[in-house]
């Protein structure tokens, strides 16, 4: 199959991708903007070469306008990253901003390839193993100030599933840019970038190879099936994990206008298993890089099955309940963001787009029990676009891995075991560490223990010298994967790396070599290490088995903030610019995708009776860390300086991409609690759209969709700004402003160079119209409203905002009879819940009083 990506007309190309009846209108439109406007006109003079062809139209109904991706073109083929975003609302043009380049000269090239070999591009690549080379049509990339033709090709690694974006020469074949469409998030106890010792840590981990699944794109509205009835056994949003909360049954939790069918079937067929039109959620423990085990609910669609969470429990047991739990998490993630605009205009993850727009075909391939590695999760967006005027999509794939337990030296993480001599069989076990590439769930394997020449294998060892043996290296010098390598091709079954000058393990991560690595290896300390090496030297023969036990390991698959987190890398690559290779690292330092996945997982995991005086970790699951703990990032995220005191200069020396999405992350959070202080708070975003919460998600869904490719702080900010100006014609702008600017990133900051670093200036000004308005805000805020969330209520209420005054607080509630039912006074701190079980339905009067100030709010109680 021919694979060249094909420019249909623009006209004709909006409407076949996107299937909208007003797409002639929007072309027409921008077509006569560009030519009138001249932002297409030349220096040089090539006008006539020059045009622009539309990506994808996305109709917004929260800002009341269609957004309008469109990209620069030379002798009708795209220029690499000339990108530009076309508002329109009311048939008029109201905003447009462009990458455009207004000096095209291109060189002429001495030769085109047609296509490289996998040969030359593993060779350019470094891989060993290409399984993809999908090529779209040629570019033009800009290098030194001339414009060269080059192929935009994606490569699939075969060894682990990353997928890399590349612009390549068309004629030498130079790799021009290069980034990685897969992004691994680790959640590791060990594997710490900010850790420092005499070894090289290598902090990204081995994930498993992606699979281009092509299904058949269905985009039919016709005889929709009606939903059958499920239940699910899960841990319900917003419980975040197995430590903030119990499991539940929820029946049909499915939401029609997102999932018309419900989460079983995806327009041609019904499944009884986890799969349907927005996810298939399946076990990959032995790492075929295919579809593995799916639980089954029956006729029925009953998926309850047992779960444990103790130092005992094997997670090989509790493989069915980790696989519903992703399963539903996955689709509640479709169903809520479908309802904030991730929808199949703007390239969601559907199988079937029921006539809605979008290509379809790409549902999240969700891969619980993965035997690629431990302690992570990563995502892969794939991508959607055209290629000979036919759709083609790569469907976007979630890993997740089992986290390995919290051990003590009293209670080690038993990996290895000493057969001989008999001496040492029954000698105390040293703590271990795991390694993220290698045969993970794979056989034990039994061997001498044999020392490596050198000892810390970094250069090969002599070929043959470690056959059949369990090679034994230190952990200086070079990274885990290639000693591993290393011994394995000198004829090693399994490797013991011990640390030479610290008696704590850590998990090995893969580097360059490790996805070649098919045989166990283990990290072990000093102590254990040096005692392994003293027998061997003495002329001791030592047997031993490397024998994994994974009983109290968790499954990350339970863990719904880390999923949240994983499906927010897809909604945020989704949304911007083109969709896909906009969020990378290689094209801004600034790159904040791991920010908007933390927010987007802070914010679907608040609980009634939060407030901004809660501060909140990010991954203390897996960190073995009770709920209040701080969890993967550097601080917890609060609005209080005295808890979090990042700001927009921390991005200067902060670890790319996660230390600085947390800096962005940390900037959203604060921007929340002003919404929810001037609009009320409701801990389910889709309770009510007027809520702060879910304006606060809103305007936040919103700047992805207005911001450019590869964003700095400062474009994101700006995004959100203008999406307030669309949307809510600028009435929250002083406050958005205020935002910000208190983490530095006012009016005068600077993001300076996107490819560097440690240039950006912080600045904590606002605009000086807005210098008025806040200060009359501040005098409002003595007089701050109460307010009672959740409203409706099911079984309890809070009423906030008593915290303003220091003054004691009487609430009453009366029923519409003027019965009084409920009476409390308390401290003006307390943030106790008011229970509202045992009442019968309907409208309630609550009367709050603090000092001498009075209010009164309608309850409805259902």
């Amino acid at each position: 199959m021919n694979k060249k990506l094909f420019l249909l007309p623009v006209s004709v190309a909006v409407f076949f991708a996107f299937g909208r009846l007003n797409a002639q209108n929007s072309t027409k439109l921008i077509q006569d903007y560009y030519q009138k406007s001249g932002k297409l006109t030349q220096k040089n003079g090539a006008n006539d070469k020059v045009g622009v062809i539309i990506l994808n139209e996305d109709p917004s109904k929260t800002l009341g306008a269609n957004i309008v991706n469109v990209q620069q073109t030379y002798n009708g083929l795209r220029l690499y990253n000339a990108l530009g975003k076309v508002i329109i609302k009311g048939e008029q043009i109201v905003s447009e901003k462009n990458d455009f380049s207004r000096n095209v000269v291109v060189a002429t090239p001495s030769k085109k390839e047609q296509k490289f070999s996998d040969d030359f591009l593993k060779q350019k690549l470094g891989l060993t193993k290409i399984t993809h080379a999908d090529y779209s049509s040629d570019v033009y990339f800009e290098k030194n100030g001339v414009f060269v033709l080059s192929k935009e090709i994606f490569v699939s690694d075969g060894n682990s599933s990353d997928v890399w974006h590349i612009i390549a020469d068309a004629g030498s074949g130079e790799i021009l840019s290069k980034d990685n469409m897969t992004l691994s998030c680790q959640f590791d106890h060990n594997l710490d970038s900010d850790e420092k010792s005499e070894e090289i840590q290598e902090s990204q981990n081995r994930v498993d190879q992606p699979i281009y699944f092509k299904e058949t794109i269905q985009n039919t509205t016709n005889n929709l099936l009606v939903p059958s009835n499920a239940s699910y056994n899960i841990f319900p949003l917003p419980v975040e994990a197995p430590t903030f909360g119990s499991r539940t049954v929820i029946n049909n939790p499915w939401d029609l206008a997102a999932s018309p069918e419900g989460w079983h079937s995806d327009g041609t067929n019904s499944y009884t298993i986890t799969r349907g039109n927005n996810v298939y959620a399946y076990s990959d423990q032995d790492n075929t890089n295919l579809p593995g085990y799916s639980p089954d609910g029956g006729i029925t669609r009953n998926f309850n099955f047992p779960f444990a969470d103790d130092r005992y429990a094997d997670p090989f047991t509790y493989r069915d309940a980790a696989v519903t739990n992703l399963f539903y998490m996955n689709n509640k993630m479709h169903d809520v963001f479908y309802k904030f605009g991730f929808t199949e205009s703007s390239r969601n993850f559907q199988t079937n787009n029921f006539a809605n727009g979008g290509l379809g075909g790409d549902a999240v391939r969700a891969e619980a029990f993965d035997g690629s590695g431990l302690n992570n999760a990563n995502f892969s967006s794939g991508y959607e676009r055209i290629v000979s005027g036919q759709p083609q999509v790569l469907a976007p794939r979630m890993q997740m891995y089992l986290y390995d337990r919290t051990q003590t030296a009293d209670d080690p993480i038993v990996r290895y075991q000493y057969n001989s001599p008999a001496t040492i069989v029954n000698r105390p076990k040293a703590s271990t560490g795991g390694a993220s590439f290698g045969p993970i769930f794979g056989p034990a394997v039994t061997g001498d223990l044999a020392v490596s020449v050198p000892a810390d294998a970094c250069t090969a060892p002599a070929a043959g010298s470690l056959t059949n043996k369990i090679a034994i290296v230190t952990s200086t010098s070079c990274e885990y994967g290639l000693k591993v390598l290393n011994a394995q091709n000198a004829g090693a079954v399994g490797v013991i790396v011990y640390r030479p000058s610290s008696d704590t393990p850590v998990s090995m991560g893969a580097g360059n070599s490790g996805a070649q690595v098919t045989i166990p290896s283990i990290n072990i300390g000093k102590t254990e290490g040096e005692f392994m090496v003293a027998q061997l030297n003495g002329g001791t023969t030592v047997n031993a088995t490397l024998n994994f036990d994974y009983s109290g390991f968790k499954h990350s698959s339970f863990d719904n903030g880390i999923i949240a987190h994983e499906y927010g890398h897809g909604i945020s690559n989704r949304l911007t610019g083109q969709g896909y290779s906009c969020l990378s690292a290689t094209n801004t330092t600034e790159q904040m995708g791991e920010g908007w996945s933390d927010y987007f997982a802070l914010m679907l995991t608040t609980r009634p009776g939060d407030t901004s005086a809660l501060a909140r970790g990010v991954g203390t699951y897996p960190k073995g860390q009770p709920v209040t703990g701080v969890g993967i990032r550097p601080a917890k995220y609060s609005p209080d300086f005295n808890e979090n005191n990042y700001t927009y200069v921390n991005t200067n020396t902060a670890v790319i991409p996660h230390g600085v999405g947390f800096i962005w992350a940390t900037m959203l959070w604060d921007l929340t609690w002003k919404y929810i202080e001037k609009y009320g708070y409701n801990s389910d975003v889709l309770a009510s759209p007027t809520s702060g919460n879910a304006k606060a998600l809103q305007i936040v869904m919103n700047g992805l969709k207005l911001q450019a490719c590869s964003p700095t702080f400062i474009d994101g900010r700006d995004a959100i700004l203008q999406a307030d100006a669309v949307g809510n014609a600028g009435a929250d702008k002083c406050m958005i402003w205020a935002a910000f600017a208190k983490r530095g990133l006012g009016v005068n900051a600077s993001a300076g160079v996107k490819t560097v670093a440690n240039d950006q200036v912080e600045d904590f000004t606002v605009p000086q119209e807005c210098n008025t308005t806040l200060a009359t805000q501040d005098i409002k805020n003595a007089d701050t409203k109460f307010i009672v969330f959740p409203n409706p209520t099911y079984d309890e209420f809070f009423v906030g905002n008593i915290d303003k005054s220091s003054r004691e607080v009487k609430i009453r509630m009366f029923d519409m009879s003027g019965k009084l039912v409920f009476t409390d006074s308390r401290e003006s701190a307390s943030k106790k819940a008011i229970s509202t079980r045992g009442f019968q339905k309907g409208v309630y009067m609550v009367h709050i009083q603090q000092g001498d100030k009075t209010q009164v709010e309608k309850l409805i109680v259902r």
